[in-house]
């Protein structure tokens, strides 16, 4: 399953990329993050690769509960500060099967504003519940974007 999504920040591209690092810095001021914990940075040259896990107590959906005993996702991101292009791959940790949802953002200027933009593509080899399960994630992936979203928004102070 695939889907787009869009985020508009009435701020200069440069203040964006600065709130998108910072943030994660500062976790007591953003409630929504807590859930996500920093397992892994490098920085080579040009890209930084991360890895994160993201906690899904309390947000798993029933189909996924049953397939899962980890409530957790692994997320392995590369992020380029050439091209404002990040990579992303979320899938729970060592169950690909289950669901995995690969990305691609970009963060670009838009006039005064500037934009983040991404392409994902959600996929399930659960039997039977695959589309259930995509869809199912689909849906709490995009609410996620949108509390990622909010965070940035409120570290730029554009957003309470």
């Amino acid at each position: 399953m695939k889907y787009q999504v869009t985020h508009t920040f009435p701020v200069s591209l440069d203040k964006l990329l600065h709130a998108r690092e910072e943030r994660y810095k500062h976790l007591d001021q953003f409630p929504d993050l807590k859930n996500v914990t920093l397992l892994e940075e490098t920085k080579d040259g040009n890209i930084i690769r991360q890895k994160r896990k993201v906690s899904l107590e309390g947000s798993m959906p029933a189909v996924l509960s049953a397939a899962l005993n980890d409530l957790s996702l692994l997320e392995e991101s590369t992020f380029d500060i050439t091209t404002n292009t990040h990579e992303f791959k979320i899938s729970p940790p060592g169950k690909d099967n289950v669901f995995v949802i690969k990305g691609k953002s970009k963060y670009e200027a838009n006039g005064a504003e500037s934009k983040r933009s991404y392409d994902v593509d959600v996929v399930s080899s659960l039997l039977f519940v695959s589309p259930i399960v995509e869809k199912a994630i689909e849906e709490i992936h995009k609410h996620s974007l949108e509390k990622d979203r909010k965070s940035i928004a409120k570290f730029l102070g554009v957003e309470t």
